[in-house]
């Protein structure tokens, strides 16, 4: 297994989880492609770091999610638009054990017996979680509606709600130096 300081989330990075060093301290154990990278960093630091790294903060990349898809709890994050990632925590991201997902790597997912769920990766890897399906899916679903509302607005697919307006025009009145809008009714 590779260790490494750092670490910045790529196409190819599929799901982060924790593991604790020998001295105790929180890392990242990073799924990406067929191997396994150890982060000398939280789980939550990998994905801080990533969403700078790509020009934006946590804190932004929630406030996105939320005027997206509504105030919700737990959002999903874009970590870079461009290149069409985005993440979804398990659980509340204040929480150690919290796992991250890409939404583009999951293949499959379903409920065990134990009341655990095992989710399954488009490169055949799979990783079993504290969860049940419904939590799950619904996360999972938050993940593909705020990816497409995000790339239908960054394409201009996305509908202007000031389009509606009628013709105008925007009228300089010199003596008082400032502008008005002149609708022509």
């Amino acid at each position: 297994m590779n260790v490494v300081d750092e670490y910045v989330i790529n196409v190819n990075t599929s799901a982060i989880v924790n593991e604790y060093d020998e001295a105790g301290a929180l890392c990242a154990l990073v799924l990406e492609g067929n191997k396994i990278v150890k982060v000398k960093m939280s789980p939550l630091s990998v994905i801080e770091r990533s969403i700078e790294y790509y020009g934006n903060g946590l804190q932004g990349a929630i406030k996105g999610a939320r005027n997206a898809l509504g105030n919700i709890s737990m959002p999903p994050v874009m970590i870079c638009g461009k290149l069409g990632i985005y993440w979804f925590p398990s659980k509340s991201i204040t929480h150690d054990d919290c796992v991250w997902f890409s939404i583009d790597h999951i293949e499959d997912y379903y409920s065990l017996s134990n009341k655990g769920l095992k989710v399954i990766f488009r490169d055949g890897t799979d990783i079993t979680i504290d969860s049940n399906y419904s939590r799950f899916d619904n996360k999972v679903n938050r993940a593909r509606k705020l990816q497409y509302i995000m790339e239908n607005r960054t394409n201009g697919k996305q509908r202007n709600p000031y389009s509606q307006m009628k013709n105008f025009m925007i009228v300089r009145d010199p003596a008082r130096k400032h502008y008005s809008v002149d609708s022509g009714e």
